[in-house]
């Protein structure tokens, strides 16, 4: 039988893995005095008030850079006022108190139709201009565009031209000139003039509209023509 009171002698006691509680509380001791050396030396690079200072290079200030303020757009010109009808700067001349007639062939000269009316009160000779529509020195109406003459006294009446010699184009020109108007063409303008609905010499108003007609001249061959035998 086995003694169980009897100490076996010979066997090893096994090593206990891990650090001891005195190597423990030896580490705990030198990290915290490393830490108070170190605080220490940072308060000591500080300088003399103190104030912990940060090592290394002061962080990069952020540059802003002014832009200087760009020119507020200048103002577009206003557009100008629509030009008048008017051409180069003229004004209606003074027509007043000269005979119809002359005062007709100035503003036609200047292309302008020109509209006659009658009967206008004023004190001036009758067949003057009593007054002008637009009035005088009002910028002048452009090319083509109608102006109206105010005249003292009665409808002007007087006999009918002539308008043989040339195209129906050229009769109206005529009629144009002596203070009548085309009322219609028979024919193409651009054909011989060939009769007006008013004989010549026939006593007209200012204004009369006149008919015209207008054909071509046809040639006829002679009797004694014949035509060359085929070869």
């Amino acid at each position: 039988m086995t003694d169980p009171w009897q100490t076996a002698v010979g066997e090893p006691q096994q090593r206990r893995r891990g650090l001891s509680p005195g190597a423990i509380a030896a580490v705990a001791t030198g990290t915290v005095v490393m830490a108070v050396a170190g605080l220490a030396i940072g308060w000591f690079a500080a300088g003399d008030d103190g104030t912990p200072q940060a090592n290394g290079s002061p962080s990069p200030t952020a540059v802003v850079e002014s832009v200087a303020p760009t020119a507020s757009p200048s103002e577009l010109p206003s557009p100008s006022a629509a030009a008048s009808p008017s051409y180069g700067g003229a004004m209606v001349p003074n027509v007043e108190g000269i005979e119809f007639r002359e005062a007709y062939k100035q503003l036609r000269a200047l292309g302008l139709t020109v509209n006659v009316a009658f009967d206008e009160a004023g004190e001036t000779t009758d067949g003057n201009v009593v007054r002008t529509d637009p009035a005088v020195g009002s910028p002048l109406p452009a090319k083509g565009k109608a102006i109206k003459l105010f005249v003292a006294g009665p409808v002007f009446r007087f006999p009918m031209p002539d308008l043989a010699g040339g195209s129906c184009e050229h009769a109206k020109n005529v009629l144009l000139e002596n203070g009548l108007q085309v009322k219609e063409y028979i024919g193409g303008k651009q054909d011989p003039f060939k009769e007006a609905s008013v004989a010549p010499g026939t006593e007209v108003s200012w204004g009369d509209r006149i008919t015209l007609t207008c054909e071509k001249v046809v040639v006829e061959p002679s009797p004694d023509y014949s035509p060359a035998p085929a070869a």
